[in-house]
């Protein structure tokens, strides 16, 4: 191996992947599984960390340091959406893998580590890893770690969780011809699940009704602080009119947003939506159902005026009953300055040559909403470069050079 390289076992890095790819939404058994295989595939992480469990399986891990730095804390979970699992072709060592971005992010920290234990790492500060296996159905296992290094007054450096990448794909008639750009989140979207039930044949009909203009008419466009931030950080290297567009990202909105209309970083930054996540009825072919009911997702860009007024009027007038399952906002939105943000940006321009680095409202659902810093030292990033596609979807494509490059921005975090 080449000097200049990090120490990576790479037949270990894409059989985890692979294991890993049969967890998607949180059971106590798939959560056991989960633990299972990072132990089986990280095993000096786990003999040298301390292991605390928490609500539904979630686990801290804690290395003690020299007490020279304040503590670092990585965060991420380890469930994905339905659907986002790995393509076909996982037996091949060449071909690249298609996988959710939160895995890799967590198999290219475990590399990582796992090989600078090896060598003797001590932190500087306390490392701490929690990682949650629910952090897409409410969030307990995330919310009761972050609870409790809250009650312990841990002041961390900072706090790293997925979210941000690097793209090509994104805002290129702002950056100079070729320079890739990372986003670094520094906010995220809010999160509600709301059930609705219905329980006569009346209020079936009203529920299909609603799950039917849902459907239809998802979306409202927002622009937040954490994107004005991101598009005045872009017009630093735009030239000409969009120079002077981004002078006042508000000002300008209008015009970008109805230009963005059809692309990608429209959803990612600006978009709040909801959508109909699941219907379920009691009834088969020969047994009418009697009762069913729907749930629904929110995901809404800070600041957005989307509450839940109009969908409590439908319910009331239909004799539907709705319960929130799940309701988290964002969290606090961080600092675009200081020490922490600092070495990330180091790290990640020691890796990506000429990257425009901005901050963004980060477009997936992390468990990071759950760390409110003072001072807002709270980021999402994963190393990862993804399409414009991927972005949007929360995946990105493996391959050795990709997972190299990860552990090595990542052996420059664990040594902040």
């Amino acid at each position: 191996m080449n000097e200049f390289l990090a120490p990576i076992n790479y037949v270990r890095a894409r059989d985890a992947l692979r294991r890993l790819d049969a967890y998607t939404a949180y059971t106590p058994e798939g959560a056991a599984a989960v633990k299972q295989v990072l132990r089986e595939c990280y095993p000096l992480v786990f003999a040298r960390m301390e292991q605390q469990e928490f609500a539904n399986d979630a686990l801290l891990l804690q290395l003690p340091g020299a007490n020279v730095t304040d503590p670092l804390v990585f965060t991420a979970r380890l469930d994905v959406p339905e659907g986002q699992h790995g393509e076909q072709g996982w037996q091949s060592e060449q071909m690249p893998l298609h996988v959710p971005l939160s895995r890799a992010h967590v198999v290219a920290l475990l590399e990582a580590l796992e090989e600078l234990l090896r060598d003797g790492y001590c932190p500087g500060g306390d490392l701490i890893l929690a990682l949650s296996m629910d952090g897409l159905s409410g969030g307990a296992g995330a919310k009761s770690m972050a609870e409790h290094l809250k009650a312990r007054s841990i002041s961390p450096c900072f706090v790293l969780d997925f979210g941000g990448y690097v793209t090509m794909d994104a805002f290129r008639n702002f950056l100079p011809k070729g320079a890739p750009l990372a986003l670094v989140g520094i906010d995220e979207k809010g999160l509600q699940d709301i059930r609705i039930r219905a329980g006569d044949r009346m209020g079936m009909c009203a529920l299909f009704r609603l799950a039917a203009q849902i459907k239809e008419h998802p979306l409202r466009t927002t622009l937040c602080s954490a994107s004005a931030k991101m598009l005045k950080r872009l017009g630093k290297q735009a030239r000409g009119l969009y120079a002077l567009l981004l002078r006042s990202p508000r000002a300008a909105f209008p015009l970008l947003r109805l230009k963005w209309r059809n692309r990608s970083v429209m959803q990612q930054f600006f978009v709040s939506r909801q959508m109909v996540c699941t219907i379920d009825m009691d009834g088969s072919r020969d047994v009418p159902a009697k009762e069913a009911s729907l749930l629904v997702r929110r995901l809404w860009v800070p600041g957005a005026p989307f509450s839940l007024e109009e969908l409590q009027k439908h319910c009331r007038r239909h004799g539907l009953v709705m319960t929130v399952e799940h309701d988290h906002t964002g969290g606090t939105e961080s600092d675009v300055t200081g020490e922490a943000l600092d070495a990330l940006e180091t790290a990640i321009e020691i890796q990506f040559e000429r990257t425009v680095i901005a901050p963004c409202l980060c477009p997936q659902v992390t468990d990071a909403r759950f760390y409110d810093l003072p001072g807002g030292l709270v980021f999402r990033f994963s190393p990862f470069m993804v399409t414009g596609d991927e972005a949007l979807e929360g995946r990105c494509t493996v391959t050795d050079g990709a997972l190299q490059t990860a552990v090595q921005f990542f052996r420059s975090m664990l040594s902040v």
